[in-house]
Formats: structure tokens, C-alpha cells, sequence
């Protein structure tokens, strides 16, 4: 270990990259090497224990630091079992971190990698169903053992495997086909988040079947609404914004380009009752300015979109890394210029990235441009990110991707 990257592990950062590793194996779980690795400063000293990908840029995630309070802290470095053994020490204290959040859905995110000191392992709860995703070289090597673990642990049914997401990309490994690693039964899943039922195909449906980061958001802007508010929730998916929002006594109007997303949100807004709730396929970005020309008006307007800064180019190619950006700044900025012109006076505008590359500071610059070409005054609500069951590692900004800003248009 360099220098450098002792300093980086001594300030509790979890993450360290190719360029700070002087000497490790030759292989890695991936190769019949070891899954976590003990881990030197420049003379000898023990800095802790990391899980070890040895051909990835980034090569080691710290499981235990020397000198932390954490329970169980030293761990033994060896292959797939070490792994096994790690998760099982670990994933109770996870579960009862989520014990408040049970009370009001059946849907949440059980384990969230290195915030919950188990790096490169998602697990969220979906009813009677968990959905597994691993980031890392050794989570995957393990993850037909993890699935087995977390079943019995959380006395689900089933445990599907959802790897096939971006994440996975940091250390090189395959995007693989979603598939059920244990147990069986359906993989459509009906939850409940808050008051509402919301159905998902935990095996075809986007990320691991919802979008439970923002489930505690949908109902902090709901409580926010005025009685009988207008609603639009242009980037809508399967209506948690939406249906959050028509509980209120109002008319929604929520649309997604997916013509299978807005079947699913029109069967939620029927399986819950709400009548006044319109789902309707459209692009957003032609819905927003349509609307705007129209001089429509809204009490409450939604702006959920995918990441539009996705991730791309080399490690090195700062130029590609700087055009990306720039165009998922004019997107944003677009979308949240239209909403605060659709708000009525005093209306709400919910304006979310989820995408890494845009930091908060970054975020808050975007809508204060916005603000200032709408013509409008706008105040900040507030500034949320994901819900509780999404903890972030304070120094650690890898671990927080989600920005929630609530704008109140005068």
C-alpha cells in the first residue's frame, strides 16, 4: 500500500484504486485467488482487511479498519467462505437498522454495500421476495452461497438476482441476465409502500424492481401538497410520486415513455382505487413544453428522470467524461425551467438527478440557473436524498447518489 492509500484508508475512506496498491496476489476470486486480503501501510503496519479484485482500477473495499469500533471488526482474510461468513456476522445489525422502516412497507433496502459495512452487496426486500445485486469480484464469486444465507435469514420465498446494472462495471465484471439464484415462485410481487399497493416483476422490471430510494420522498411531497392539488409527474415509472400525490383528492396526470411502465402504473392506480389518477405514455421532454404552451398549471410537479449523466468514456478521457456532462446539463436544466413555469403561484416543483456524476453542489447551481431564466422567484423546500433505508457514509459521496430538491415557485 502506498502511502496515499493508507492515508485514504486511514480517513475512513472505503475505496482504494489500482495506482495506491504496491505489491498483492496475482489473482482473485475470480481466478481461484483469495476473496479478502489483508492490507499494509508502506512498513508493515496492519491497516485492516479488504475484499480484492486484481485486475480492476478499483481494487480494494476496506470490510475492517484497524482501530474501528465496529463490532466483529477483525476479520480473517481467505476465499468464497471468509466471504459467507463475513455477510453472516453482518447482515443482522443491517436488518435492525431497518426495523423503523418495516413499519410502514414491506419494501426496502436491506443491505446497502459499504454503508453497511458489507461493500459490494445490495440486498432489498420486496414482500416475500429479496433481490440480490453484487458489485464486487468476491460478492459475485459467493452470491449462489449469499442467496441461500440471506433466504434463510429473511424468511423470503425466493432471492432473484439482479445483475445486471452499471455498478458491477468498476470492477469489470459481466452484466449477467437477471435470474432466481434460490428458492421459486412468481417473480411478480405485489408491496406496499405507505399507504399504497404497488405490483413489480422483480425479474423484467427496471433496477431491482422499484425505486425504493425515493419511497420516503414520495410521501414528504405528498404531505407537502395542498388538499385537492393538481399533480404531474412527468418521468412517473410505476407511480410512486404519482400515487402518493392522488391520495391528496386531486387530479394527477402521470406519464413515462415505457409503454410497460404506464400499463403497470395504471393497473397500481386502479389496484388502489384512485380514479383521479391518468396514466399516459409520453416523452417528457415533449409533454413539459406541449403543456407550457398550452399555459396549463399545476399544483405540484414531479421531475424523477433517469440518470442522464451515465456514466462513460475511459478513467483518463476527461474530454468524453466533460461532453456527457454537458448534455445531461441542458437536459436537466430544460426539465426544471418547464416545471417551475407549469407550477402554479406557489406551487411545488420536486427536481431529482439520480445519476453520481452530478454532486449536490452541482445540483443546487442547476436549479438556481433554472430559477433565474424561469423569471420566477423560487424558494428550497428542501434538500432530501434517499430515503432511510439508504444510508450514506459521511466523506464517503460514492455512497449518496440520489438529490431531491423541493422548489417552491412564487
Amino acid at each position: 500500500m502506498t502511502a496515499r492509500g493508507a492515508a485514504r484508508i486511514r480517513a475512513r475512506h472505503p475505496w482504494v484504486f489500482r495506482q495506491d496498491v504496491a505489491r498483492g496476489p496475482e489473482s482473485d476470486a475470480a481466478g481461484a485467488g483469495p476473496s479478502l486480503v489483508a492490507v499494509e501501510d508502506p512498513r508493515g503496519r496492519r491497516l485492516g482487511t479488504a475484499t480484492w479484485a486484481a485486475h480492476a482500477r478499483l481494487a480494494l473495499r476496506m470490510v475492517d479498519v484497524e482501530g474501528s469500533t465496529n463490532a466483529g471488526r477483525v476479520i480473517t482474510p481467505g476465499g468464497t467462505a471468509a466471504i459467507v461468513a463475513l455477510v453472516q456476522a453482518r447482515l443482522p445489525a443491517a436488518c435492525a437498522r431497518r426495523e423503523t422502516v418495516a413499519t410502514d412497507r414491506d419494501a426496502y433496502r436491506v443491505c446497502h454495500a459499504e454503508a453497511d459495512a458489507l461493500p459490494g452487496l445490495f440486498i432489498d426486500r420486496y414482500a416475500d421476495v429479496a433481490v440480490l445485486q453484487t458489485a464486487s469480484i468476491a460478492m459475485d464469486a459467493a452470491r449462489v452461497e449469499l442467496a441461500a444465507l440471506v433466504r434463510e435469514h429473511l424468511s423470503v420465498r425466493a432471492v432473484i438476482a439482479r445483475d445486471d446494472g452499471s455498478m458491477r462495471d468498476f470492477e469489470g465484471l459481466p452484466r449477467l441476465p437477471p435470474a432466481i439464484l434460490d428458492g421459486g415462485g412468481p417473480t411478480r410481487v405485489v408491496y406496499r409502500l405507505g399507504p399504497n399497493l404497488l405490483e413489480a416483476d422483480l425479474l423484467t422490471d427496471g433496477k431491482t424492481g422499484g425505486f425504493l430510494d425515493q419511497a420516503d420522498n414520495h410521501q414528504t411531497v405528498a404531505a407537502l401538497a395542498p388538499r385537492g392539488a393538481r399533480g404531474l409527474d412527468a418521468f412517473a415509472y410505476h407511480g410512486g410520486f404519482a400515487l402518493a400525490l392522488a391520495r391528496r383528492g386531486g387530479a394527477v396526470l402521470a406519464t413515462d415513455e415505457d409503454p410497460a411502465a404506464v400499463a403497470r402504473l395504471a393497473a397500481n392506480a386502479a389496484r388502489n382505487g384512485l380514479a383521479r389518477l391518468e396514466a399516459r405514455p409520453a416523452n417528457a421532454f415533449d409533454l413539459l413544453r406541449d403543456a407550457e404552451a398550452r399555459g396549463a398549471r399545476f399544483d405540484v410537479v414531479v421531475l424523477d428522470p433517469p440518470a442522464l449523466a451515465k456514466r462513460g468514456g475511459t478513467a483518463g478521457d476527461a474530454a468524453q467524461r466533460r461532453m456527457i456532462l454537458d448534455g445531461a446539463d441542458r437536459a436537466y436544466k430544460e426539465i426544471i425551467l418547464r416545471g417551475l413555469r407549469l407550477a402554479a403561484p406557489g406551487g411545488l416543483v420536486v427536481a431529482c438527478s439520480c445519476s453520481g456524476r452530478v454532486t449536490r453542489a452541482h445540483w443546487d447551481e442547476m436549479c438556481a440557473a433554472a430559477a433565474a431564466d424561469s423569471g420566477r422567484a423560487v424558494q428550497v423546500v428542501a434538500r432530501l436524498g434517499a430515503g432511510r433505508d439508504h444510508p450514506e457514509l459521511v466523506g464517503v459521496p460514492e455512497t449518496g447518489h440520489l438529490k431531491c430538491w423541493i422548489l417552491r415557485a412564487l
